[in-house]
């Protein structure tokens, strides 16, 4: 009996051992829309169980497996999973989306994964409280409330998004629905405006690298 509890200790010693020598340290980030730097996410290993949390640049260290999963998670964020493999640089960085609007963007400043200095650089909302009824139609409402802006012919261009091609078109979505055209919006019918810039419309991929306009119109007795 003594031999079996020692050549059990023996056994679990070794596998400590080399479960030791098959870990490694990694770091990364993880960030949102694009460059905004996420804070507080969980970051978990999937087969040594390791966590930790994002720091306020967004920055994490973890020790994991050499064959393992990195899986980053918080609450408002879709659930991210990353491979690390042997030979692999020990960095794996992640980008975290989510439902793109105001509310969500407030949620999520509100769980202090994003700070609200980051999310103004990004970020640019229709003022509060003005008429917008005074406008005969949304280019001009957009033209006057956003200084980014520039509008053509029905085509909303954000300064600076520019290329050596000539100005390209910012993506719109109204309601959830990305449209083509804004000449069916009424500006009495407007909620909420929200301009996000290039970098911070990566959400959308290839389809807001002009960057987006994001509209919400007002519901039945609003």
């Amino acid at each position: 009996m003594k031999k079996i509890v020692i050549l059990m200790a023996v056994l679990l010693n070794a596998a400590f051992v080399n479960s030791q020598e098959n870990t490694q340290a990694i770091y990364g980030k993880a960030v949102t829309m694009g460059d905004m730097p996420v804070r507080g996410l969980t970051v978990s290993s999937k087969v040594l169980g390791s966590k930790t949390k994002t720091d306020t640049t967004g920055c994490y260290t973890l020790v994991c497996a050499e064959k393992d999963v990195i899986i980053f998670k918080g609450e408002l964020f879709k659930t991210v999973k990353k491979k690390v493999k042997p030979g692999n640089a020990d960095s794996v960085n992640a980008e975290m989306t989510f439902p793109l609007s105001e509310a969500n963007i407030d949620v999520a400043i509100g769980y202090g994964y994003i700070t609200e200095e980051k999310r103004t650089t990004a970020v640019s909302r229709l003022p509060k409280g003005k008429d917008y009824c005074i406008y005969t139609d949304m280019m001009a409402l957009l033209s006057d409330n956003f200084s980014s802006l520039s509008v053509s012919d029905g085509c909303v261009t954000i300064r600076g998004n520019a290329t050596f091609d000539g100005p390209k078109c910012a993506l719109l979505i109204v309601d959830g629905h990305e449209v083509q055209s804004l000449e069916f919006v009424t500006p009495c019918d407007v909620k909420d405006v929200s301009v996000i810039k290039d970098g911070g419309a990566a959400i959308y991929g290839n389809r807001g690298g002009n960057g987006v306009v994001i509209i919400t119109l007002k519901k039945g007795g609003e």
